[in-house]
């Protein structure tokens, strides 16, 4: 309260002040840059962790699938275990591979035992005989040179399980794709060979001497 002279009365009077308040005003538009700070780094702290995290589980499944299906070394060489097809690995229509079997032991039966077994494994184009020889002890077996490779290993295969020996060799100008000369099967025995009978001579017949005559006495 302040006491003031009044010139024209010459009274005193008193004034009564009002007290002030000290009222700061921050500035509104730091506040709302801040806010818009705090926004923004946020964001970008949160697209980090996504980027970070989805990078991590990428390449956490690429050792997981790489170490499923790991590539072994031979001799420092790298071994595909699944290795691509090749042209020769294409399925055969074994039913149009023509199959000659001859019978080389002289045994009745022979080529068609082993073409019933044939039959079995899916060929069906078959032409049975008798070969030159009867004796033969070791199955021969002769392929077209064109012949899938698959096929010659199956047969060749069956063949080493039923005979002895087997002799195998390729053909440029055989007509038919498989020719088959059999020979001695497994625990079979040599076929005895024909040995000649000794020739009987014939034996002298006793030759008879004349009886002397008696003579006449005088």
């Amino acid at each position: 309260m302040e006491e003031t002279q009044n010139p024209e009365s010459g009274q005193t009077q008193q004034v009564i002040e009002t007290p002030r308040e000290n009222v700061s005003f921050a500035p509104t538009g730091i506040k709302q840059k801040s806010k818009s700070g705090v926004k923004t780094f946020l964001g970008i702290f949160i697209l980090i962790i996504f980027v970070v995290g989805g990078f991590l589980i990428f390449k956490d499944n690429g050792q997981k699938s790489s170490e499923a299906n790991p590539t072994p070394e031979v001799g420092g060489v790298s071994v595909d275990n699944n290795p691509s097809p090749s042209p020769t690995d294409a399925p055969v229509d074994k039913t149009k591979i023509v199959i000659s079997i001859e019978n080389g032991t002289g045994t009745v039966g022979d080529a068609a035992y082993l073409r019933d077994i044939l039959k079995v494994a899916g060929y069906s184009v078959f032409k049975v005989g008798n070969a030159k020889t009867s004796d033969n002890v070791t199955t021969i077996v002769t392929y077209s040179s064109s012949l899938n490779e698959s096929v010659k290993t199956e047969i060749t295969t069956k063949l080493n399980a039923l005979y002895k020996e087997v002799s195998v060799a390729n053909s440029s100008t055989q007509t038919d794709d498989v020719l088959i000369i059999t020979g001695q099967k497994k625990g079979a025995t040599p076929k005895p060979s024909a040995t000649p009978k000794p020739s009987v001579s014939p034996s002298p017949s006793p030759s008879t001497s004349p009886s002397p005559s008696p003579t006449a006495t005088q």
